[in-house]
């Protein structure tokens, strides 16, 4: 082993470097920091100082075997045994009361920064782009707030622990040395090449730990997938196999987790072993060297079995600090990516819509293809545009574009002649809205889920529900807007989640309405609810339709064919029948179908 790897000063640049990874953690937490090494030390004098009073005390007892009769101790001369007792008894009252403190400050400090933390991912998450949001795998999210800060506030409170029993550990040993400077410094000395010797088992630590990490990502996601695919695995009967493939993952978790804590437990036996026989061999070479006083040899004894103690318990907590440092790291990692993906949010106040035009739009997701190439188009406001094409045509990222979910890769999206990106994306959210092919719904009441967390007053809120047909059939439930739906629940139809999802997109009152495929899944009644809806908006907003049925079409103006990324045909319905051949075989197997 190299000495560098023993040398005080690289013990120390490493603590820095844990130290400078840790830090941002804390934020505006620092004092507490600072507290908990001032009262640590404090208690450490008084640990130091009971433990000298013990030892004096028993070493007159001992040796006089008289109440008030003193023998070669290490107190002042003219402190009584009685006296000694009674500065034991109150040094033994501080240190609990400082121990109290010590203990009040790691979790307190540990909460603090779990919530912040949770806190900050979250609004870094919602606060970027859709194209990264759209790239997290399954349950990678929730993994991040759960599990992977879990082990981050773990780390603070490692560090905590590894601080107090540091501040400990040093001012016992400092008492030590006092005492008895030869035996003491051995010990401590011993000590830091412990630390050395064990770095190997910190490295091995840290790499098991970066493994346990990303076994509980991947376990996250695969048990995400498998809540998601719960009725189609019932379906298809496939729930054995389902079983057998998260428990591969729950397998490799659990061999990751193994390993990192069969390390951590080496680290903390060996540590403890090797100093009691440090201590053991110290109090040899006192023996052998010269003859000491009875109260002297008890309090260094005292003093180092009690120093040990700390040491160990502050190889342990630094080694746990070092083991979930990877997940810090990711947790890092994961908040930069979040805020440098975060679009601006700069921009001019949005003007009353009257024209939108696509002029030479491309996008693409990855560089040898295009998923739109050259797209120019132009509406005026008021008009209902149909936008249909093959599977993989475009279409949804031609949405995802209108939304300003995605910026083009090339060309521009004019709003009255002027780039889109020139306005205030915030304000394009206020005024655009979308309904999706899958209804969305979240555990709440039937007005939580039209409102969708925004300042609206009940009556937008029934007026909504009335131009989406639903209001009725709300009113008819027992607790009509208070009625407690979601995803799972079976308290509304399909066919009315997809009518409130409407609800949801009106009580804003769009300028811009964009529906991809609303009735893909309803019964015809349904489809017809949501028909008359958007017959009754005609005119008054701006509407995108994506559709595969022929039905969603008979209110739009005009229509525009998407096909291998590029505008086929773009006119009203009357022309397309007779010059686009998708457009016509649409309508004839919508005839055939009825």
């Amino acid at each position: 082993m190299r000495i560098s790897a023993i040398f005080p000063s690289t013990l120390i640049a490493r603590f820095r470097a844990q130290w400078n990874r840790i830090r941002p953690l804390l934020g505006s937490r620092l004092g507490l920091v600072v507290l908990l090494a001032v009262v640590s030390i404090v208690g450490g004098l008084a640990e130091a100082g009971v433990l000298i009073f013990v030892a004096d005390v028993a070493a007159a007892l001992v040796l006089e075997g008289a109440r008030n009769s003193r023998g070669a101790t290490v107190l002042p001369h003219h402190m009584s045994l009685g006296s000694a007792l009674v500065v034991s008894l109150l040094l033994a009252f501080v240190r609990l009361l400082l121990q109290l403190v010590v203990a009040w400050l790691p979790a307190r400090l540990s909460v603090d920064v779990q919530a912040q933390l949770r806190k900050k991912l979250f609004t870094a998450y919602t606060r970027a782009s859709w194209s990264i949001q759209a790239d997290e795998t399954e349950g990678h999210l929730q993994e991040l707030m759960t599990g992977q800060i879990h082990q981050a506030t773990t780390g603070v409170l490692s560090l905590a622990n590894a601080l107090s029993a540091g501040a400990m550990f040093a001012t016992l040993v400092a008492s030590a040395l006092s005492l008895d400077a030869p035996v003491a410094g051995m010990v401590l000395l011993s000590s830091i090449v412990l630390f050395g010797v064990l770095r190997p088992l910190d490295r091995l630590g840290g790499a098991a730990a970066r493994t346990a990490s990303q076994a509980g990502m991947d376990h996250a996601a695969g048990v995400s997938e498998a809540v998601r695919l719960s009725e189609e695995t019932q379906v298809f009967g496939v729930g054995a196999a389902q079983r057998t493939r998260v428990e591969v993952l729950i397998d490799a978790a659990r061999r990751a987790s193994f390993r990192a804590q069969f390390i951590a437990r080496i680290v903390q036996t060996v540590y403890q072993s090797l100093v009691i026989v440090l201590i053991v061999a110290g109090l040899s070479l006192l023996y052998l060297l010269r003859s000491t006083d009875l109260a002297e040899l008890g309090a260094v004894v005292l003093i180092l079995v009690r120093a040990a103690a700390y040491g160990q318990q502050f190889q342990g907590a630094n080694h746990l600090l070092i083991q979930t440092l990877p997940y810090i790291e990711r947790l890092h990692d994961a908040i930069e990516r979040y805020v440098r993906s975060a679009p601006a949010d700069s921009g001019n106040p949005l003007p009353s819509f009257r024209t939108l035009a696509f002029q030479g739009v491309t996008f693409s997701y990855s560089r040898d293809r295009f998923a739109l190439h050259d797209i120019t188009f132009e509406i005026t406001a008021g008009e209902t545009i149909g936008i249909i094409g093959p599977t993989g045509a475009g279409k949804s990222t031609l949405s995802q574009l209108l939304l300003r979910l995605r910026d083009p890769v090339s060309g521009n999206i004019l709003l009255n002649d002027r780039p889109l990106h020139n306005f205030s994306r915030t304000e394009w959210q206020q005024h655009v809205a979308y309904v999706p092919q899958e209804p969305r719904v979240f555990q709440g009441t039937i007005a939580d889920n039209i409102r969708f967390f925004r300042d609206l007053t009940t009556e937008s809120i029934h007026e909504a529900a009335r131009l989406s047909n639903v209001h009725e059939d709300i009113m008819s439930l027992p607790l009509r807007y208070a009625t407690v739906i979601g995803q799972r629940a079976d308290a509304v139809s399909g066919g009315q989640r997809q009518r409130i999802c409407l609800a949801r997109a009106l009580a804003g009152q769009p300028q811009v309405l964009l529906l991809d495929e609303p009735t893909s899944s309803l019964d015809v009644i349904s489809e017809a609810a949501i028909l008359s809806s958007l017959a009754s908006l005609h005119g008054k907003v701006t509407m995108f339709i994506v559709a595969h049925r022929i039905p969603l079409l008979t209110i739009a103006d005009r229509i525009l064919v998407i096909n291998s990324g590029t505008i086929e045909a773009f006119g009203p319905p009357s022309v397309l029948q007779r010059t686009n051949p998708f457009y016509d075989r649409m309508i004839a197997t919508t005839n055939t179908a009825s």
